[in-house]
């Protein structure tokens, strides 16, 4: 029998006339929508270094970025890695889309570094719903420049951060869309600054836990003015007998010591 099948349709690992095509192209010469495909790859500390390259690449590289929307800030690893690029770098390319921020520290850091931090984000997050600093210890002026973010954020935790109700106070009264404010384990906190806060309707739930100075008799005139408010969490605060009334007073089923699901968001991140 005659084998009809041309010679030339037999397959062929003869590349060397597409590697002579392609041995003067670089990565300039490629279109948008092919560089698209290869930032792609990229991982986060790379886009943020291609930024750093032409125009083109920074449009690219932030098109990549914009999709970030949950960012926590591992503090150990930015102090150790000398590689990693600065905050303010991150933040000017991811912080304007971003909807969540987490920040754990240390009461014992750099003060230049919490600084920048507290500073960029409120200067870069312009769209943040969510944040969450823990054991930094925040100063009256730092709340100063992180108050612009409360005319967005629905969610604050601040757990931790050796905060005093005679700062605290004055920053807390602007947070107009808070659903839910946490503010575990600042000892000195007694309550005082929930007298000011008029503007707290639309909040749900509440963590005062192991704010061990927390007289729990202040909720009292709060709980008629948060009206939405449905679960706080008291523990280890300063009870008295008679302040369980103020639970009851406030013709509404409220929730003691619940889990506040709002702040496990930076875990799907």
């Amino acid at each position: 029998m005659i084998d009809n099948c041309d010679a030339s349709t037999e397959p062929s690992n003869d590349y060397s006339h597409l590697s002579d095509s392609f041995s003067d192209l670089c990565i300039y010469d490629l279109d948008e929508d092919s560089l698209l495909e290869v930032f792609r790859y990229l991982n986060f500390n790379q886009l943020l270094e291609a930024s750093r390259v032409c125009i083109l690449f920074r449009q690219l590289s932030r098109r990549c970025l914009r999709k970030i929307k949950h960012f926590e800030l591992d503090y150990r690893a930015f102090m150790n890695d000398f590689h990693l690029p600065r905050i303010d770098v991150i933040l000017s390319n991811i912080g304007p889309n971003l909807e969540a921020f987490k920040f754990s520290g240390g009461f014992i850091m750099n003060e230049d570094l919490k600084r920048t931090i507290v500073y960029d984000v409120a200067l870069h997050c312009t769209s943040l719903q969510h944040l969450t600093i823990n054991y930094v210890e925040l100063k009256a002026e730092q709340l100063v420049a992180l108050k612009p973010l409360l005319s967005h954020l629905t969610g604050l935790d601040l757990g931790r951060c050796a905060l005093q109700d005679d700062f605290f106070g004055p920053f807390i009264e602007s947070a107009s869309q808070l659903q839910t404010l946490a503010v575990p384990g600042n000892a000195s906190l007694d309550g005082s600054f929930l007298d000011g806060w008029q503007c707290c309707s639309l909040l749900e739930q509440l963590d005062v836990s192991h704010c061990y100075s927390f007289n729990v008799g202040k909720l009292g005139a709060f709980l008629g003015r948060a009206v939405k408010l449905r679960s706080v969490d008291v523990t280890a605060c300063t009870w008295l007998k008679k302040d369980k009334q103020v639970f009851n007073d406030c013709g509404r089923d409220v929730a003691l010591g619940v889990e506040l699901p709002e702040f496990d968001y930076f875990k799907s991140a």
